[in-house]
């Protein structure tokens, strides 16, 4: 059994390969579809893995050098996790790579000519085997969120800018740089705080001199007329107050002095410094009884008759 795995190994054929981000270590495809770890100081294989069924063609890793992108010939794009290598106490016998996503065309299989990771990671990109179009994924769920469309063109390598949302790709059969951008549509309303954006046209109708153009010297005369009339600051202009004479207008009767009252019991406390005179059907606590107002109503009708004598 070992003398067959090593005959296979050495039919393998190293076909893409990349650093870590530490540079300690190199990862390596194969044209086996395997994936190998080699110490950067020893040169040896300190971990290998079969990760594919074709040949690995690309090999990315994200700006943290924790996420490996591989592209192989089998039409599949996968996601790998990857330990600190440079751990002190890493032991090679437990090394483990474990797999993300894995992204593909289940309706009309392409193939991948190029990947790549977006600035942050969160995104992967890659280009179509005789196909103009671009396919964008999004890592957290490992969905299809764009498919981008430019000049009729199979593209070849892709590469995102490293702060924006930019992706640049080369033609294959131009040679040209086309690069595709999320445009931002402009706030007006951002320059000028009474600009009001409206999602469709409104009909406005224009004063008559709304939008003339005055000459500076006449602009300016009127700002100089404007500031030398007179402005009468003596006369006091009527606000409709008390001192004012109204026609119909009803004004609630407020004593002043309670002194010119004969009891303080025929006013009521209606607000916070404000009293007025009780009225016939208003009572002192509101809690008299039926028999105290009978005998109230008979005492004043006593006191009425006695007058009329």
């Amino acid at each position: 059994m070992r003398e067959k795995q090593a005959k296979e190994d050495a039919r393998h054929m190293t076909t893409a390969i990349i650093y870590t981000s530490t540079g300690d270590h190199l990862l390596a495809g194969t044209s086996k579809g395997r994936l190998n770890i080699i110490d950067a100081q020893t040169r040896e294989i300190i971990y290998t893995e079969k990760i594919a069924g074709s040949v690995v063609t690309t090999l990315r890793l994200t700006e943290s050098g924790k996420d490996l992108l591989v592209n192989a010939q089998d039409r599949i794009i996968r996601t790998f996790h990857v330990p600190n290598l440079s751990a002190e106490d890493l032991d090679t016998d437990t090394i483990q790579m474990p797999l993300e996503h894995k992204f593909q065309d289940v309706v009309n299989h392409l193939s991948w000519n190029h990947v790549a990771f977006g600035s942050t990671g969160e995104y992967v990109a890659a280009s179509t085997f005789n196909n103009h179009e671009l396919y964008i994924w999004e890592r957290g769920h490992g969905s299809l969120v764009r498919m981008l469309e430019g000049p009729k063109e199979e593209q070849g390598v892709i590469e995102w800018h490293p702060h924006r949302a930019m992706l640049a790709a080369c033609g294959l059969e131009t040679g040209r740089i086309n690069i595709w951008s999320v445009t931002s549509p402009q706030k007006w309303s951002a320059l000028a705080p009474d600009f009001v954006e409206v999602e469709e046209n409104v009909e406005y109708i224009e004063k008559e001199d709304e939008f003339d153009i005055h000459p500076h010297e006449e602009i300016q005369k009127r700002r100089l007329d404007q500031e030398d009339e007179d402005v009468d600051v003596l006369t006091a202009k009527g606000a409709g107050g008390l001192g004012e004479d109204t026609v119909d207008e009803f004004r609630m009767p407020i004593l002043f002095n309670l002194g010119e009252s004969d009891s303080e019991e025929e006013f009521v406390n209606v607000g916070l410094g404000t009293l007025r005179r009780k009225s016939p059907g208003d009572q002192d606590d509101g809690e008299a009884t039926g028999e105290e107002r009978a005998s109230g109503r008979k005492a004043a009708g006593g006191g009425r008759r006695g007058k009329r004598k």
